[in-house]
């Protein structure tokens, strides 16, 4: 079963354009580091292609759109991860790739 797991972002406004390209690109990037719970390891070689997966999939990262921006309720970004499996969700979270992220966003943004 695939896992979209959705995160929303009050950025401030002092919040420039080119950091919120960093943090687009920098999130973007997770795409291909974090394996799945099958393949926990870097070096995929060792294991058939039936046993492995790729954990994070994809990620889309953007603001709402203008029609339901009203709606946003001060959110003004947001990322959504599709991940394989949903066990891959506590791989992705625990991951060093994502860790590293997390501390600090390179953007000003609001945690509430």
């Amino acid at each position: 079963m695939v896992v979209h797991h959705i995160v929303l972002f009050k950025l401030k406004p002092e919040t420039t354009k080119e950091q919120v390209s960093e943090l687009e690109a920098t999130v973007k990037d997770m795409v291909g580091k974090i394996p799945g719970t099958i393949c926990p390891m870097t070096d995929y070689s060792i294991y058939s292609r039936s046993d492995c997966h790729q954990g994070l999939v994809k990620i889309e990262f953007g603001p709402p759109l203008e029609s339901t921006a009203a709606r946003a309720k001060g959110y003004n970004a947001g990322l959504i991860a599709v991940l394989e499996k949903p066990d891959d969700v506590k791989v992705y979270a625990e991951h060093p790739v994502h860790q590293k992220l997390d501390s600090p966003l390179p953007v000003p943004w609001s945690p509430k």
